[in-house]
């Protein structure tokens, strides 16, 4: 979600192969570059290929140009790899999240390379849950910290309703002073003991 000029991103850490859980401590929000982070849901193996590709371009753009890529670029360089593969698509739904010289953006990408900016989204089998948290309450007045705890809130959710999702939770957050930044489990502690009433595995 965006909020106060920041970006704040959260994911479950669980994953899945059918109704097996192949994976307690799977990572789903990955730094792209200071400034910029993914989310992922759908197949692994797609989205760490997307994510290697992205990252790739990034560095060469930001080598070659000399200059901070902006956030809608690294979005259209997701479509472009998923709309030539519409055929044999990656089975991958991403967020991109970030800050460059126009303030921060946020962009669904769906597997056949739709994008379209938000302020607040969800992605993936606890998306329902998700966004039935993050809705009612999302506002542009949202204090930082407050929205942390919503995000981290919806995802409580999520874990609790949804098979799908489980484990841990991530919460990564993008600001203008401070670039990416992963909240640590002694910061996360408080709100597992608030949203889950269990420790993180």
């Amino acid at each position: 979600m965006i909020v106060d000029n920041s970006i704040i991103l959260a994911t479950d850490t669980r994953v899945t192969s059918g109704f097996f859980v192949a994976h307690r401590r799977g990572k789903k929000v990955h730094q792209l570059s200071k400034w910029i982070a993914i989310t992922i849901a759908g197949r692994v193996a797609d989205a760490q290929a997307l994510i290697d590709l992205l990252k790739a371009n990034i560095n060469y753009y930001e080598i070659t140009r000399n200059e901070q890529i902006n956030v809608l670029t690294v979005a259209r360089f997701a479509q472009n790899y998923m709309f030539r593969s519409r055929y044999f698509p990656y089975i991958a739904q991403l967020i991109i999240g970030g800050i460059d010289n126009q303030g921060p953006h946020l962009y669904n990408i769906d597997p056949l390379g739709s994008v379209t900016e938000e302020k607040v989204i969800a992605t993936g089998s606890g998306s329902p849950v998700a966004l039935g948290v993050l809705e009612p309450v999302y506002s542009d007045n949202l204090s930082f910290d407050d929205a942390v705890k919503l995000a981290f809130k919806a995802v409580a959710a999520s874990i609790r309703r949804d098979a799908g999702s489980g484990d841990s939770i991530d919460v990564a957050y993008i600001k203008p002073e401070t670039g990416y930044r992963e909240l640590t489990l002694d910061e996360k502690i408080p709100l597992y003991k608030e949203y889950l009433r269990y420790a993180p595995v």
